[in-house]
């Protein structure tokens, strides 16, 4: 994506393009999930926090029903492994709730750094979690990079 040129203009902030982790739901790009970050000059200014707008969560073939559900946005970036990793590494970089929840658009308490780095969420991996009888379970996955 850094190399070449494209026609797409940046639309500003951070996205997330999330697949299914359900074999039944992987194959159709239509199902694909997008969670859109973005900071406000309010919320620059510490007024106000990251806002996230939800894309093709009601319109694709799998729809998340939002009770017991949250999103996590992982420390690492790699989507290749499916290993559950030891404890020290599953601390969350950032996570938050979407009970009660069924607007396409929320303010998160806190800013988000929309950037690459240490506080940075570009390229770190973010999952879609729910709640099951086994334990948390992932619904959907992807990687955030820029918009």
């Amino acid at each position: 994506m850094c190399n070449g040129s494209s026609s797409r203009v940046s639309q500003g902030g951070s996205i997330a393009v999330l697949r299914s982790t359900s074999p039944a739901h992987q194959s159709d790009a239509r199902e694909d999930m997008r969670l859109l970050f973005s900071n406000s000059t309010q919320a620059l200014l510490g007024r106000a926090g990251t806002q996230v707008e939800f894309q093709g969560w009601e319109t694709s073939g799998y729809t998340i029903s939002r009770d017991r559900c949250w999103v996590v946005i992982h420390r690492d970036g790699d989507l290749s492994t499916l290993t559950t990793p030891p404890l020290s590494e599953s601390i969350p970089f950032f996570s938050f709730s979407l009970e009660n929840n069924s607007v396409s658009v929320m303010q998160l308490p806190q800013t988000l750094d929309l950037g690459v780095g240490d506080s940075g969420i570009i390229g770190r991996r973010v999952s879609v979690m729910t709640s099951s009888r086994a334990g948390p379970r992932t619904v959907a996955e992807g990687v955030i990079g820029w918009n």
